[in-house]
C-alpha cells in the first residue's frame, strides 16, 4: 500500500507539473489508440537516411555507436536498418522485411492503416502478401496535410509531405510531394532539434540513382531531378522558420546538390551525436545506493 500510495503522490505532483502539448499531432496504433510523442526525443540528435547512391560508400556501421538515433525512408532501410522510419507512398513498394522487423518503429500514414504489403518472389516477381500494414509490428499511424506553408510547416496538427499536382504554393510550386518533407516534420515533432543528412545527393542519372539496386525509366529521372530543385527551394524558405524553432539541419552528403542546409564532415556529426554517451563505461559500484541514500546499510 505504500508503495501505490507513492505512486499516487508522484502521478498527482506530475500531472500538476504538466503543460499543453507543444504539438497537437497525434499518432495513432493499429488499433486507432490516441498518444502523443510530442518531444520524446528531447533535444537529441538524429541522422536522416535517405536513399541517394552516396550511401553505400559511407561508412554506415558508425550509426550504431551508443547515442545515435537514425530514421530511414521508403528502402533505406535495405542499406540500413534504422531506429525510426517512415513513407509516404504505397506501403507495398518497400521491402517487407522492414515492416515486419519489430525493432523498427514505423511512422505510416494513417491511410495506408489496411493496405497490403507486397513479397518478392525473386527475378523480378511479386505477389500481394497475406499481411497488411495494421498487423504489422512497432507500428504508428499519423495524419497528412497537402498544404505546403513555410510559416506554418513546424506547427501544424498533421504533418505535410506536399502539395497534390492540383494545388501551387505560396513559392509557386506546383505540386511536388516528398517523403523528406514529412520526415523532417515528424523528426522536429519528436523533440530531435539536431538533424544530419546521409544520402542526399539530390542528383539522379542512369548510372546513379540509389543506393540500393532499382531501376528508373528516364521519365522517372526528369521527374526526380525536377524534384529535388522544387525541394532545395523550399527548404531555403523554411530555414529562418527551423531557426526560430531551434530546429538545426545539416547536410553530411558528400557532393550533394542539395544548397538549402549547411555542410558537416560525416566523421564530425558521428562525433557531436554521440558525445553524450561516448564516455567508458565502467560497471563497478552501480547496484550499491549513494551515500546518505534511503537503504544505505548502517556503519556499525
Amino acid at each position: 500500500m505504500r508503495d501505490n500510495a507513492t505512486d499516487i503522490a508522484a502521478l498527482q505532483a506530475g500531472l500538476a507539473q504538466r503543460k499543453p502539448a507543444r504539438s497537437g499531432v497525434r499518432l495513432y496504433t493499429a488499433d486507432f489508440d490516441g498518444v502523443s510523442l510530442c518531444d520524446f526525443y528531447r533535444g537529441r540528435h538524429a541522422f536522416l537516411v535517405l536513399s541517394g547512391p552516396s550511401l553505400a560508400s559511407m561508412d554506415l556501421s558508425q550509426l550504431a555507436r551508443r547515442g545515435i538515433v537514425t530514421m530511414g525512408v521508403n528502402n533505406s532501410w535495405a542499406v540500413h536498418r534504422p531506429t525510426l522510419w517512415t513513407c509516404v507512398d504505397c506501403p507495398d513498394r518497400f521491402i517487407d522485411t522492414g515492416w515486419k522487423d519489430p525493432g523498427i518503429l514505423k511512422l505510416v500514414p494513417m491511410e495506408h492503416w489496411n493496405r497490403r504489403l507486397r513479397v518478392a518472389l525473386g527475378e523480378g516477381k511479386f505477389r500481394a502478401s497475406q499481411f497488411r500494414v495494421r498487423e504489422m509490428p512497432s507500428v504508428f499511424l499519423y495524419r497528412r496535410n497537402e498544404h505546403f506553408d513555410p510559416t506554418r510547416f513546424l506547427a501544424e496538427d498533421a504533418i505535410c509531405w506536399g502539395n497534390p499536382s492540383s494545388t501551387t504554393d505560396s513559392l509557386g510550386i506546383k505540386g511536388k510531394r516528398s517523403v523528406m518533407l514529412a520526415a523532417l516534420s515528424l523528426l522536429h515533432y519528436l523533440g530531435f532539434r539536431h538533424v544530419y543528412l546521409l544520402g542526399a545527393d539530390f542528383r539522379m542519372s542512369e548510372t546513379e540513382r540509389y543506393a540500393f539496386d532499382e531501376g528508373r525509366t528516364k521519365a522517372a529521372i526528369r521527374h526526380n531531378n525536377v524534384l529535388y530543385e522544387s525541394l532545395d527551394r523550399r527548404f531555403k524558405a523554411l530555414a529562418p522558420h527551423f531557426v526560430e524553432h531551434g530546429f538545426k539541419v545539416w547536410n553530411c552528403t558528400p557532393g550533394s546538390g542539395l544548397t538549402a542546409f549547411p555542410q558537416m564532415d560525416y566523421a564530425r556529426a558521428i562525433e557531436r551525436a554521440g558525445a553524450e554517451c561516448s564516455k567508458p563505461v565502467d560497471t563497478r559500484g552501480w547496484y550499491a545506493p549513494m551515500k546518505g541514500e534511503k537503504g544505505e546499510e548502517k556503519k556499525p
